[in-house]
């Protein structure tokens, strides 16, 4: 069975990887070029321009995206998902012998695929998307782009900017937020299925299907 910071850094990555999904940090990046080629209007009193110079400055600091895909193909690709639909359903199902067996399962996975540098990259992707979704959520680029809310500007510009399909943006942000709570949820010292776990496998698998 993997240890509590180990299953926390699968939590995270598993997270990351369905943001991913959304294209949150591509998005961020081409607001960077867009911002440095004088293509995106702001430059007001709000102290945008010095998180998108700071994102721009920092860059050799963060995973790219090839490494990003390989960590996540790595670390939680199908059969990670194959285990936490076991776990999941089992929740879901108050089956306990089936819940004892898919913990043990996906922890054993878990032991196997995440060390220190699963754990330094979980680390690094956490702070990397936090400074992501905070230029996404900034009022001056919110109304440049006549976005609601970071999720809907995230939508647009990777269509716009990136040619993406549609995607089902609900859809991921429930897989991952349910998905890192249930694996969270592993790492603590108690494990019973309160009703939040059980929530929240639920969820996830009403969105996985």
């Amino acid at each position: 069975m993997a240890d509590a910071e180990d299953l926390q850094a699968a939590a995270a990555l598993y997270a990351a990887a369905q943001l991913e999904q959304l294209g949150i940090l591509p998005v961020c990046d081409r607001l960077v070029e867009l911002y440095l080629r004088g293509g995106l209007p702001v430059g007001g009193p709000a102290g945008i321009t010095t998180q998108l110079d700071s994102l721009w400055l920092g860059r050799a600091e963060r995973l790219a995206d090839d490494d990003r895909a390989e960590l996540f193909a790595r670390v939680v690709g199908p059969g990670f998902e194959h285990l936490l639909g076991r776990l999941a359903s089992a929740l879901a199902a108050d089956d306990d012998d089936g819940v004892t067996w898919a913990a043990d399962e996906l922890g054993s996975y878990v032991d196997g695929h995440v060390g220190e540098d699963e754990r330094a990259a979980a680390a690094l992707l956490t702070s990397q998307l936090a400074d992501a979704l905070s230029i996404l959520s900034d009022a001056e680029i919110l109304n440049a782009y006549g976005a609601r809310d970071p999720w809907e500007l995230t939508g647009q510009l990777a269509r716009i900017e990136l040619g993406r399909a549609t995607l089902d943006i609900d859809r991921h942000q429930t897989l991952a937020a349910a998905g890192a709570l249930v694996i969270g949820w592993l790492a603590g010292d108690d494990l019973a299925v309160t009703e939040e776990i059980a929530d929240a496998a639920r969820s996830w698998l009403a969105a996985d299907d």
